[in-house]
């Protein structure tokens, strides 16, 4: 069984690949974990008006238009939740740096301090457990989860939770806490 921690899943959606050549963040899920459970009441998910334009490639990928972002919360207020889900839980996402690198352009973008997240990448417990980086998408097939991965944050951020959850088991809930990482002591 898994410790008394909270684990905050989350997922982002983004304009693009690199946040540090102007792409943005324009949809974000958490799913916190509890007991080996999803505690679905706990979820945080909400589209982000990154004030850029979407490019029809990103938005073909995800659905997500410019009109849908035009009325969703700033980064502010996405990163003063990120922030408050921070405090205390332990974060996993799939590709850790990735999501890690978005948000802290964008709190830097907001005139913040960037998050000190502990948090744990399922792509380091694949790359542990089977000696190679696997996809999200293989291990949600090979764990008979989904067929496939949707690329929108709130059902990608429940996938991976669920792969979370399976690979804990496969390494041995006792091990989980060798794979906790600190962001910010780069």
């Amino acid at each position: 069984m898994l410790d008394e921690n909270v684990y905050c899943v989350m997922d982002t959606e983004t304009t693009g690949l690199n946040p540090y050549f102007g792409d943005r963040i324009i949809e974000i899920a958490i799913v916190p974990v509890y007991k080996n459970k999803i505690v679905k009441k706990w979820i945080y998910h909400s589209l982000v008006n990154p004030n850029i334009r979407i490019p029809a490639l990103t938005e073909k990928i995800h659905g997500i238009s410019n009109d849908a972002i035009t009325d969703a919360p700033s980064l502010e207020t996405i990163i003063s939740n990120v922030r408050a889900y921070a405090k205390d839980t332990i974060f996993v996402m799939h590709n850790a740096y990735v999501d890690l690198s978005f948000i802290d352009i964008a709190t830097k973008e907001i005139g913040e301090f960037p998050i000190n997240f502990r948090y744990i990448d399922t792509l380091e417990i694949s790359r542990v457990l089977y000696n190679k980086k696997r996809s999200l998408e293989s291990l949600v097939k090979e764990f008979k989860i989904a067929n496939k991965v949707p690329h929108r944050a709130l059902e990608d951020a429940i996938l991976t939770a669920k792969v979370f959850l399976k690979l804990s088991e496969k390494i041995g809930y006792n091990n989980i806490n060798e794979f906790i990482r600190i962001w910010g002591d780069r």
